[in-house]
């Protein structure tokens, strides 16, 4: 291991610093902070982006950044830029035309080369720190609703990830997927008064926009019907769970979400949802809606809610597979699970638990992965064959 990587390594680790949290609070992927700390130097962008990373890295961890800077140039073998060199004006020719040697055009050239190399670099540096297009259409302003349930819809990369939270609640529906053509909605849930919405995009290298909005629900005045039902078996309120996944279940004659993901009843009403939480202490909303073929009064709604605490003393690593088939082996703490190692259909899920969890997947495009709760997104690209390790926090 690069000395370099030894210095910021030991910072961290004396701050009590993981590198997820150091890719959040720095903004800088976590593959480029792991391969700046074990000197994989092949894997990191090129030396301008990586000096910027290192700075940003450095000022982080209290770190002095020329120091580090000279440690990087003495790695990576490169040699430190040569103080600019003075020119002495030419003398102007008197009474004689300009004559066109290779004294004068070589010159030339290597300014108009140097002009267009810090023209590229500057262009490269722009577009790879401006933050990704986010444009919410509908609504296109602060809006006025009627309904309880709101399609919300917008524009953004193709590869961004979309958070949307909504206050009071709050209700957050995370992981929204756009389009090919950046089109993405969302349902979300608004109580009566004002709703306070935060749309976020997460793009590829670290880079995030918002847009908020206002909705104030206004429901229409109607006959009145016989409200839902809904019972909430479990979670009991301030229950604990760890390193498992909150099951939610009880009873209802509607329609029920939980933290606005669609829950269908079994017949009789009894519905049951298991949702993995991240660490912390976590709100659950349950709502019951009576189905719009029922009644007049269709979009009244029960509601529900519980906290819970959520930890995790092991690695629970949830795997789904999406949009194609996938062969997939976990092992844990040293031993292959047995019924792995085979071709994973699409839309099928497992979850493993250990002090260390190994995962290979033959398609890493299609195996979507969730760690501790915090989705990790796929292990890769479409095709690829990826190894990656969980461990206990």
């Amino acid at each position: 291991m690069a000395r370099l990587g030894d210095l910021l390594r030991a910072q961290r680790e004396k701050k009590g610093i993981t590198l997820d949290q150091a890719a959040a609070d720095t903004r800088i992927r976590e593959k480029f902070l792991k391969a700046l700390e074990d000197g994989d130097y092949q894997s990191l962008p090129g030396a301008v982006y990586t000096k910027g990373f290192l700075r940003n890295y450095a000022q982080y961890l209290d770190l002095s950044t020329e120091e580090l800077i000279v440690l990087f140039h003495e790695e990576r073998g490169l040699q430190t830029p040569e103080p600019s060199r003075a020119f002495k004006p030419m003398r102007p020719i008197m009474r004689r035309s300009l004559i066109f040697t290779p004294a004068v055009l070589v010159p030339v050239f290597v300014l108009a080369g140097i002009v267009l190399f810090v023209g590229y670099l500057y262009y490269q540096f722009t577009s790879f720190a401006v933050a990704p297009a986010l444009d919410v259409f509908d609504p296109a302003t602060d809006a006025i609703a009627q309904d309880a349930q709101y399609v919300l819809k917008g524009r953004t990369v193709p590869s961004g990830k979309v958070t949307i939270q909504v206050f009071p609640g709050p209700e957050t529906i995370g992981d929204v997927r756009p389009g090919s053509d950046g089109i993405f909605s969302a349902t979300i849930d608004l109580t009566a008064g004002s709703n306070h919405v935060i749309v976020e995009v997460l793009d590829q290298s670290g880079k995030v926009s918002r847009v908020s909005r206002n909705v104030i629900l206004q429901p229409q005045a109607v006959a009145s019907v016989a409200p839902v039902k809904l019972v909430v078996d479990a979670p009991a309120n301030g229950a604990r769970f760890e390193n498992t996944f909150v099951t939610v279940s009880g009873t209802t004659d509607g329609a029920v979400t939980v933290n606005g993901i669609a829950v269908t009843p079994a017949p009789g009403g009894r519905f049951e949802a298991r949702l993995l939480f991240p660490a912390g202490t976590q709100t659950l909303t349950v709502v019951a809606r009576v189905p719009p073929d029922r009644a007049v009064q269709s979009g009244a709604s029960v509601t529900e809610t519980r906290t819970v605490t959520v930890a995790y003393s092991a690695a629970v690593v949830q795997v789904a597979v999406r949009g194609a088939d996938a062969w997939l082996q976990a092992t844990i703490d040293g031993a292959v699970v047995p019924g792995t190692g085979r071709v994973y259909k699409d839309g099928e899920t497992q979850t493993f638990t250990g002090k260390q969890v190994v995962l290979r997947s033959g398609n890493a495009g299609a195996t979507q992965v969730t760690y501790n709760g915090v989705a990790q997104g796929a292990m890769g690209g479409s095709g690829q064959v990826v190894e990656k390790v969980y461990t206990a926090q």
